[in-house]
């Protein structure tokens, strides 16, 4: 089977975790999913980039219709990687460089991801690296840990892709902000709280704060631990 998948960050700077996550979207369903979007906007009058930062009263249920886009098909899931911020040595492990060491932690999201025999193509959210090559190293490297355990290259292209341009990233902006603000223990914005109930009640859980079992299919929230 071939997917896209589509991935963004979100609590990068200053939040005590980080996370990075993604939709897995297979191929013969991504016109269906589009679609569904499309109509939202239409619908909710919705011409403006849909992002976790603009979650207000006024626009909830819009976005709940947005999110519940990802609920109506079953076979996309949504994957993220949750990084304590307060346990990471940059200087130790990353050479100082925080966007290597960002940039680690997006191949450790996507390698431990994938299915052989399947194929997958990485849209990343565009962000300004200091390296060029960022895009480029993160295939080769995914690509080089799946040569080693199973003598295939299953990562067939990594590019940027402008969220304001890109639906698929929008829908993961929020699910990821979701998610973001349930584990940084947000309070401000009672908007913003009644959307990650809304997800929650959907997923069937309490909170969004929780850590899934490692081949968990709908949602996959990996609390990533240092080795040792």
């Amino acid at each position: 089977m071939r997917y896209n998948l589509y991935c963004d960050e979100s609590s990068t700077t200053g939040a005590r975790y980080m996370l990075i996550g993604g939709l897995w979207v297979p191929q013969q369903t991504e016109p269906a999913v589009r679609s569904a979007l499309s109509e939202i906007r239409t619908r909710r009058s919705l011409r403006a980039e849909i992002k976790w930062a603009k979650v207000s009263w006024t626009m909830l249920p819009a976005y709940q219709d947005w999110v519940d886009v990802f609920f109506a098909f079953p076979d996309l899931s949504f994957k993220c990687i949750v990084i304590d911020t307060g346990i990471l040595d940059y200087q130790a492990f990353h050479r100082g460089d925080k966007e290597l060491g960002f940039y680690k932690f997006y191949y450790q999201l996507v390698s431990r991801n994938l299915i052989p025999g399947n194929l997958y193509w990485l849209f990343t959210d565009e962000r300004k690296n200091r390296k060029p090559y960022r895009l480029a190293v993160l295939k080769l490297t995914v690509n080089r840990w799946w040569q080693k355990r199973a003598h295939v290259e299953p990562l067939r292209n990594v590019e940027p892709r402008r969220s304001h341009d890109e639906d698929l990233i929008q829908l993961t902006d929020v699910l990821l902000g979701a998610m973001a603000y349930a584990w940084n223990k947000r309070a401000e914005s009672e908007a913003k709280l009644s959307l990650i109930a809304h997800i929650a009640q959907r997923l069937g859980w309490s909170t969004l704060r929780v850590a899934t079992r490692p081949m968990s299919p709908k949602v996959n929230i990996w609390k990533w631990e240092p080795s040792g």
